[in-house]
């Protein structure tokens, strides 16, 4: 079983549309194949605000078809409507 994270890292100026936009359109989107959790980090060492998008995964095929069909719309929204001023980063853990 794995653990795929999606971290998200937005300044002041761009949180609120980013909110809006991943909890209106990315969410329901994901929601309709998969059960992602979508949670903010407390006590973040990053200025703004930091917010995890987690989804479990039966096999590594799964998660690298996830990847491919979902990643390049966070992706290009950030660069496209709050470049510099969101980051993000992904992770993939397995259970033991």
């Amino acid at each position: 079983m794995y653990l795929y994270n999606i971290s998200i890292i937005l300044e002041e100026s761009a949180h609120a549309d980013t909110l809006n936009w991943i909890n209106s359109t990315y969410l329901p989107a994901l929601s309709l194949n998969h059960n992602p959790q979508f949670l903010t980090m407390l006590d973040s060492p990053h200025e703004g605000h930091t917010y995890c998008l987690q989804v479990k995964f039966s096999d590594q095929d799964a998660l690298e078809n996830f990847k491919a069909q979902y990643m390049p719309e966070l992706q290009n929204y950030l660069a496209t409507h709050h470049a510099e001023r969101a980051f993000l980063f992904d992770s993939t853990m397995q259970y033991l």
